[in-house]
């Protein structure tokens, strides 16, 4: 079997390997770092003080993480700004058109509207 191997060597010859990480570890940045750690922050601080404003499951900064730690921070940013546009009380009325109605326990009916379903 090892003869089998060697036979099929040349010398100079070394094989190529192309070990392919996952494209979050590919993008890391100072930016999309600061990004989400702002995020952070802000959950573990302000979130609990202004208590459950947001009228969209995901809320609204965790919407904004997973968009920025999926499709990295210009895209995600984009995306997290034209959901802090579109969240309002008033959304209730007329967004259901748009968007399914969810039961989340512990926080009432939401407007289901995950990152996923909002790309460009």
């Amino acid at each position: 079997m090892i003869f089998l191997l060697l036979s099929f060597y040349e010398p100079g010859f070394e094989p190529v390997v192309k070990i392919q990480k996952k494209k979050e570890e590919r993008e890391f940045n100072e930016y999309r770092m600061l990004a989400l750690s702002i995020i952070r922050i802000y959950q573990a601080t302000l979130s609990g003080i202004m208590g459950d404003v947001c009228v969209f499951e995901p809320s609204c900064s965790h919407y904004g993480y997973q968009s920025i730690k999926k499709y990295g921070i210009f895209l995600g940013l984009l995306m997290t700004f034209d959901r802090l546009e579109r969240c309002s009380p008033f959304a209730r009325s007329y967004y259901p058109d748009f968007y399914g109605v969810v039961y989340v326990p512990g926080r009432g009916y939401k407007l289901y509207d995950p990152p996923e379903e909002n790309l460009p």
